[in-house]
């Protein structure tokens, strides 16, 4: 867009240019356009303070939609509802909910009862770095309830409280971790493996009805939550992938197909991984290097 307005704003300007700038102008406003007559006026994204959940806010936000924003941290939530609001003049809530409540579901139905809101993006979850022993009771529930009873019951009052014929988006944030066992994040693995395998069932079962879905199954991202986790890299380092680059590829993938693995270098070691060596091999690989970036932070388990 810079290029356009200085185009537009060149003393010099041609009608060869003008023609150029008009003719984006309209395919911009075309795709715009096309993605609401798809998936509504409105998205909601629920998680949507940092990381990932902002990327998903921006992208869709940048393609003409109000935003229904969705978070537990009160000062982020409101300086990404400010910053979507002013770069792309569109419109925002904001609920102030915790997630793992399954009652939080009202506040969520009733915040777009009267919203064509046809498009939601669950990236709310738990996972820190940790031996399983080293967890609560508590703590194991809590995975449930954020990371796969909450996508399940809103996917299903969702697709259900959708008007009949209605097209519609659902993107679940699941994770590569969710694909092998992998140690230190066992209990987040599984739960991303539940929406994982939730997201591609619901992908074969709904796609001939118009509802698009998808499982976004992301690598090391560059997010806070990330970076907090202070990964100590070897020989082997995982390719870390912008937020930006995760969802606006992701996306693009809405709708052709039901599972999409973010950046290009995840999904070449993915595809080389997966067809040439045996999936106890791929594991072996995947935890050996877990070990390796998080295992000087914990003592040795005793026999």
């Amino acid at each position: 867009m810079p290029f356009l307005y200085q185009v537009l704003l060149n003393p010099g300007i041609c009608p060869d240019k003008i023609l150029i700038f008009v003719h984006l102008i309209s395919l911009t406003i075309g795709k715009m356009k096309s993605w609401k007559e798809k998936y509504g006026s409105w998205g909601l994204v629920a998680g949507a303070a940092e990381g990932l959940g902002k990327a998903f806010s921006e992208a869709l936000a940048n393609r003409g939609m109000h935003m229904i924003l969705i978070d537990n941290q009160e000062e982020k939530l409101y300086a990404t509802a400010d910053t979507i609001e002013n770069k792309y003049g569109i419109r925002t809530k904001k609920l102030l909910l915790d997630l793992s409540v399954i009652g939080s579901l009202q506040a969520i139905f009733e915040s777009i009862e009267d919203l064509d809101c046809r498009l939601i993006v669950y990236n709310a979850a738990y996972g820190p770095v940790k031996p399983f022993i080293k967890h609560s009771v508590s703590e194991l529930d809590y995975y449930i309830d954020l990371n796969s009873r909450m996508p399940l019951h809103l996917t299903f009052h969702f697709i259900k409280n959708l008007p009949e014929g209605s097209s519609a988006g659902i993107i679940l944030l699941s994770s590569l971790a969710g694909l092998y066992g992998t140690n230190l994040v066992a209990p987040y693995g599984a739960t991303k493996a539940f929406n994982f395998n939730l997201a591609e069932a619901l992908y074969h079962e709904y796609r001939s009805k118009g509802i698009d879905i998808l499982a976004c199954c992301a690598g090391a991202t560059d997010t806070p939550n990330y970076r907090n986790t202070f990964p100590k890299y070897g020989i082997i380092k995982p390719s870390v992938t912008s937020p930006r680059i995760v969802a606006e590829s992701t996306l693009k993938k809405l709708g052709k197909k039901g599972l999409h693995i973010p950046g290009i270098g995840n999904r070449i070691i993915f595809s080389l991984l997966s067809h040439i060596f045996t999936r106890k091999s791929v594991s072996y690989l995947m935890n050996k290097t877990m070990q390796r970036m998080y295992g000087y932070r914990f003592e040795p388990e005793n026999d």
